[in-house]
């Protein structure tokens, strides 16, 4: 069991910190944001909102090919550039980050296997490959589309609410303005540079790795042994630093001091959380694989998506699995043990993977500690900053104040998501499970 646990866990880790790695280097596109002033028509603003929903919709397909955690972090700055114009409005601010959250580092995943973690981990212990897109695409539509609609009517609000208070601040204008200071070109929003070419060639490893998962998943050319995967994924990051130390012409003591809190720290905190749910996760995994619990698919949603985001999705996803299959009387120690589950038990394993999976994935977005893009970006988006020069206090003399972006906190966004998702949760669990 221990085994079969720390297999689990060290092939997320390997996941996830080589697609951090690599992903945080990819070239940065910064879309322009459209101003709003205290004159800017109703039309004006729809089609701010309507930027806004297109970006999100093309980006929940790209969560699906390369997953939420490398779409987070790649698209995570575009949004925020295409919306820097709001950036000094606390409200738009806070619910700009909580929705990208929501869709892009959860709901958005559900389709593949590559998207969300928990459904990673069923991939690479038995489940197929094409099951996500056979048996959750309409849960996968109907959560976004729903999500979106969501988005759009308060990002219009939001868009209305800052027209109104221009009215109040009349000629008051705030310009994002750059800094003859060195700040991380990825990390200022108020930098003029719009798209960074230098770290083109991240893409490659990028390919590399997602390349890695698909061949041990296709048991390409034959089936892979354990650790060989997680092996090949800490050497691709460990090769993508190097190639980073030589292309900058740095020494690795440099590369590391000018890298760490950008390019380490986050998914470093997380990996950290991880290995404290690793050791309390083992007990609970060994209890529900040895528990012959009869939970209908609507009870298994419920239950595995509060676990879920009480205590993290891809280890929940794992015991409520294993709990799933022990049922039948298949261990966890079983090699590929949700494959024989799949193989022996066909119907049953479609519908109680099917619930785990939706309820896994999508309430994850519920707290912060529920899915690993989330903290993630929590942490990411307080290393963002920006300069905002007042037109009326404007003098050549005094110094641009530097902002930073504000925590999101745990405790309202939990709140804030749970109101947002809980009608949808009602939904797919009465109509859709």
């Amino acid at each position: 069991m221990f085994s079969f646990s720390f297999h689990s866990f060290i092939s997320l880790f390997a996941l996830l910190f080589s697609l951090f790695v690599s992903c945080t280097g990819l070239p940065l596109l910064k879309l322009p944001s459209t101003k709003i002033h205290s004159s800017t028509k109703l039309l004006t603003l729809i089609c701010i909102v309507g930027k806004n929903v297109l970006f999100l919709a093309f980006s929940t397909i790209l969560c699906n090919l390369i997953g939420t955690l490398a779409a987070s972090v790649l698209l995570f700055p575009s949004f925020l550039s295409q919306n820097s114009s709001r950036l000094n409005h606390l409200n738009n601010q806070r619910f700009l980050i909580i929705f990208f959250i929501i869709i892009i580092g959860n709901c958005a995943g559900v389709l593949s296997p590559l998207g969300d973690p928990p459904l990673y981990m069923g991939y690479t212990n038995g489940v197929e490959f094409k099951f996500t897109f056979i048996y959750l695409y309409k849960i996968f539509l109907v959560a976004n589309v729903y999500i979106l609609i969501i988005f759009a009517f308060i990002d219009l609000f939001n868009a209305w609410i800052y027209r109104r208070e221009q009215k109040h601040h009349k000629n008051r204008t705030y310009e994002l303005t750059s800094s003859g200071e060195k700040f991380d070109e990825r990390y200022d929003l108020s930098s003029a540079v719009r798209i960074q070419w230098n770290g083109i060639y991240h893409g490659v490893f990028l390919v590399l790795i997602i390349g890695t998962v698909l061949l041990k998943g296709f048991n390409i050319p034959l089936k892979w042994p354990e650790y060989v995967q997680e092996i090949i994924l800490f050497i691709i990051a460990i090769v993508c630093i190097c190639f980073d130390v030589v292309w900058t012409k740095q020494t690795l003591k440099q590369w590391w001091k000018s890298n760490y809190s950008t390019r380490i720290e986050p998914v470093a905190e997380v990996i950290v959380i991880f290995v404290g749910l690793f050791f309390t996760m083992s007990a609970p995994i060994t209890i529900l694989s040895n528990l012959n619990l009869q939970f209908g698919p609507k009870l298994l949603f419920l239950l595995s998506g509060i676990f879920a985001a009480l205590l993290d999705n891809a280890p929940v996803y794992i015991s409520f699995a294993a709990s799933a299959a022990a049922r039948h009387n298949i261990t966890v120690d079983t090699t590929d043990f949700l494959a024989t589950f799949f193989a022996e038990h066909e119907t049953d394993a479609i519908i109680t993977i099917r619930a785990i999976s939706a309820g896994s994935v999508l309430m994850g977005a519920c707290t912060l500690l529920g899915n690993a893009p989330n903290m993630i970006i929590a942490l990411m988006a307080t290393r963002y900053t920006y300069r905002l020069e007042n037109s009326m206090n404007k003098s050549e003399d005094e110094d641009i104040p530097i902002y930073r972006l504000e925590n999101v906190g745990f405790i309202r966004f939990m709140i804030t998501s749970c109101l947002i998702l809980t009608p949808i949760f009602v939904v797919i669990d009465l109509f859709m499970l």
